[in-house]
């Protein structure tokens, strides 16, 4: 009886801890890695009155490569405009005009978005919806199936390009499904082709079919490298987003750099980012002058 007593309270400790010490996943995210990512429909979350966070250098952790080493030019471009405007919308706007917007068809603000980023010189692409592998989670109102036939792929996309007539690309919101189809993103690819754009992948997947797809097609196509906000927008993350950008050192083609417009946080990350980088003699470019072969 004595044990029984001594055990109890044991075992009682060992549960409250092991519950606190067990991270739980943020309903709708699925784990990623700093190779796939695909990030869901968000809820654009309510503004504060907070003033915007002075962007503060990430100069006191260690790099192992300088402006004097022979690097590549980036290109950052942010995804998942539309549900939100206001003054954090406008914020991300006066950005650096090399930023390109990325926006999602369909929502509450997607015009306003693409039309405030066009006017402020920013390149807009579409950020289109896609299917997602093993995902409950809807990509869109509407979004490109895996399996969609030809026909319903260009009814999809003429409307999307309808509402941003002045997109000059377009890359995939989730989609590890669809992106993985080779017969899907040649009729994709085929018809982004015939209305002068170009696909962008965002890698949500390891098993890609877009560069094929692309050089089947003729369509010039590029691959994202880097998510910057995943896992989070901490220094420390930040810090080593950085750090590995020395792989890239000696490449010839642009860096490309994904991030996400969800909440100031995420903006106030990308400014740390931009005064660091460019600190370092890191040059940002849009898309047109990163890829002047396609014309656009």
């Amino acid at each position: 009886m004595e044990k029984k007593l001594i055990y109890l309270p044991l075992l009682l400790l060992l549960l409250l801890f092991g519950c606190k010490g067990t991270p739980q996943a943020e309903p709708g995210h699925a784990e990623v890695s700093a190779e796939t990512y695909e990030d869901p429909a968000y809820e654009a979350e309510p503004e504060t009155e907070k003033p915007a966070e002075t962007a503060r250098p990430l100069s006191k952790y260690e790099y192992n490569w300088s402006g004097s080493d022979d690097m590549p030019d980036l290109v950052i471009i942010i995804d998942d405009f539309g549900n939100s405007a206001g003054q954090l919308l406008d914020d991300f706007a006066d950005l650096p005009r090399e930023i390109v917007f990325a926006v999602l068809p369909d929502l509450p603000h997607s015009k306003t978005a693409a039309n405030l980023a066009a006017r402020k010189g920013h390149e807009v692409i579409i950020h289109i919806p896609m299917e997602a592998e093993n995902s409950s989670i809807s990509p869109g109102v509407k979004f490109i199936s895996k399996n969609m036939d030809e026909d319903r792929i260009k009814d999809v996309l003429d409307d999307f390009i309808a509402q941003m007539p002045m997109a000059v690309a377009a890359n995939n919101h989730m989609g590890s499904a669809t992106t993985a189809n080779l017969s899907t993103m040649n009729k994709v690819i085929r018809h982004l082709g015939k209305n002068g754009l170009y696909f962008i992948d965002s890698a949500t997947t390891g098993q890609s079919a877009v560069y094929t797809a692309a050089q089947e097609q003729g369509v010039f196509s590029a691959k994202r490298d880097i998510f910057l906000d995943v896992p989070d927008n901490s220094d420390g993350t930040l810090a080593a987003k950085i750090q590995s950008l020395g792989k890239f050192k000696g490449r010839r083609e642009p860096i490309i750099i994904i991030t996400h417009c969800h909440n100031r946080e995420k903006l106030d990350a990308l400014n740390k980012f931009i005064v660091q980088i460019e600190s370092m003699g890191m040059r940002i470019v849009s898309l047109r002058d990163a890829f002047p072969r396609t014309g656009v």
